[in-house]
């Protein structure tokens, strides 16, 4: 047990530093690539693709001379160094390329190819220590002599519980206390004290195996097993539902929440929590339930009828609607809403990912490589999910049917997980997979559809009726975007338009009444007055157009070129 401390709190180091490497990069990235939203979208690509390198790595590979804290050591020290060397060469490198970039801006295509080939290679090398970290552990020889589920819950548990840390740290205090660079500097540190507890601990068990053996790679490829694929495509399809549900969550509280960097970093570690205290319940009953493995489909239908009941039990109404240009900043506050929303069901994932991995290594026998495939699939999973999410989900279907979708899911893989003895109404097992089957059926046929119409009208309240009742205006036009929820807004006077209010989310951003003519027109009557002889104009807006309207009465401009930067 004390082993398993031990390697926990490491665990816990290596996820704080890991998610401040990762906060750093997303902000630093725009800087490079340009774009901020694709370049983010660039960056958490490769930021996955590196750690599924270091998964099928360790997925494929025997532990050799080495031992495993050794080389958990030396990922550790790489992760520091090349972090850090990002952090610091990440604004240098945008300088340097930025030639290249403005000689292909015409051709896009090109462009993003080789924004997405450069971004990978940046981070191949510490996102693929990264991958190997937790795979690599558990192979530790004393390790080895405790229950694997027990162990790999636990150590995941406290990975993704530092991960939540890092979260909270590095945007709440570490990045306003010191800086981009200081931040970068106290995750790599915190990596070489992971990286120098290991040592510690092997130098104490009286390893005398040198740090670079002679004539041997640490990792060499050998695989020898056929893979549990039903159990793979379950960790695969838990991972896409479950980074797909954060996507649906997170554009599903932005109809309560402001948009602002805490509001994420709480909304994230909200989801991290319940992964990692799922974990760790995984790996401490594990010894008592011997066969939770077994109770996969149980599990997944469970996830699958949460995952409808968190949305029905939304809390909203709790939430007074505000027209002001935060409508809720507390952090407190969103804590709560996030809580009720995801954490349920990020609890349940969380205990599902150590059951298929103890399940997967009882096929495959080798503790590293078992736990590197399945963190593979998942990964890839996990990868795939926000894409669907935000590019074909929510812009079709909206986020209510996208949460019955993913609910739906979850009871496929059940189906696809569960052997035919499950279904027997001779064991108890039988009767419960039946019973929660029956459950979620019963829940889709009585779901009330028009649930979502209270939550648009929750951000558009404030904007449609005044404090006494009286009617200010109606929704003509509601839109689910890639990025946004958009609704459009009319006020009529005498029967006709007035004006026009186009909210986002539940924010304000454009609206043709005259107090917000009176200021938008100003956009154009300042520099016009500053340069009364223009003539050529370049307008970079969103809203509803009564900037370029303005320009577009000025009779002595030729040219007039209007980018909306929202589809």
């Amino acid at each position: 047990m004390t082993r398993i401390v031990i390697l926990s709190g490491i665990l816990f180091l290596s996820g704080i530093s890991s998610l401040i490497f990762e906060t750093l990069w997303l902000r630093l990235s725009g800087l490079t690539f340009g774009n901020s939203v694709w370049s983010a979208a660039l960056i958490l690509s490769s930021f996955m693709a590196g750690l599924a390198l270091g998964n099928a790595i360790a997925a494929s590979s025997k532990v050799r001379q080495w031992r495993p804290l050794h080389l958990y050591a030396a990922l550790e020290l790489a992760v520091a160094l090349f972090g850090c060397t990002i952090v610091f060469g990440l604004p240098l490198l945008g300088e340097w390329i930025r030639p290249v970039f403005q000689t292909l801006w015409h051709y896009q295509p090109i462009l993003t190819g080789l924004r997405l080939v450069l971004s990978f290679l940046i981070l191949l090398l510490p996102t693929t220590a990264m991958g190997l970290t937790l795979p690599v552990l558990v192979e530790d020889p004393i390790l080895r002599r405790t229950d694997f589920g027990r162990a790999i819950g636990l150590l995941y548990g406290f990975n993704t519980l530092g991960a939540v840390a890092g979260a909270l740290l590095g945007e709440a205090w570490l990045v306003k206390a010191f800086g981009l660079w200081g931040t970068a500097l106290a995750a790599g540190l915190g990596s070489c004290i992971a990286a120098a507890i290991a040592l510690l601990t092997a130098i104490s068990d009286g390893s005398t195996v040198p740090l670079i053996p002679k004539g041997a790679l640490p990792l060499r490829l050998e695989i020898r097993y056929q893979p549990p694929w039903r159990l793979l495509f379950v960790s695969l399809g838990t991972g896409a539902i479950l980074l797909c549900l954060e996507v649906v969550w997170f554009r599903f509280l932005r109809l309560y929440v402001a948009s602002f960097p805490t509001a994420f970093s709480v909304m994230l570690a909200v989801v991290l929590a319940g992964i990692g205290l799922g974990s760790i319940v995984s790996g401490t009953i594990h010894r008592g339930v011997a066969r939770l493995s077994k109770l996969l489909p149980v599990l997944l239908l469970l996830a699958g009828i949460t995952t409808l009941l968190s949305y029905l039990f939304f809390p909203g109404a709790a939430v007074r609607p505000s027209a002001g240009p935060f409508n809720l900043d507390s952090w407190r506050e969103i804590g709560l809403l996030s809580f009720a929303l995801m954490f349920p069901v990020s609890l349940l994932s969380g205990i599902l990912f150590p059951a298929i991995v103890a399940r997967v290594q009882i096929s495959v026998g080798d503790r590293m490589n078992s736990t590197g495939l399945t963190t593979l699939f998942n990964t890839i999973g996990a990868a795939t999910g926000p894409l669907l999410a935000s590019f074909v989900l929510l812009p079709t279907i909206g986020f209510q049917w996208s949460l019955i979708l993913c609910a739906a899911g979850y009871a496929l893989l059940a189906l696809l997980v569960s052997e035919r003895s499950s279904w027997s109404f001779r064991r108890p097992l039988g009767w419960i997979i039946a019973g929660l089957g029956g459950v979620l059926i019963i829940i889709i046929g009585i779901f009330p559809y028009h649930r979502d119409q209270t939550h648009f009208s929750h951000a558009s309240l404030p904007y449609e009726v005044d404090e006494q009742g009286h009617v200010l205006a109606h929704v003509v036009k509601r839109v689910e975007g890639i990025s946004d929820t958009y609704q459009l807004l009319e006020r009529d006077l005498f029967g006709e338009p007035y004006y026009y209010r186009l909210l986002t989310n539940a924010f304000s951003m454009s609206a043709t009444n005259p107090h917000s003519q009176r200021y938008m027109r100003l956009f154009a009557y300042l520099p016009l007055a500053f340069l009364p002889d223009s003539q050529d104009v370049l307008l970079i807006c969103y809203g509803c157009g009564v900037t370029a309207d303005a320009f577009a009465r000025e009779a002595h401009l030729k040219r007039l070129d209007i980018v909306d930067i929202s589809r």
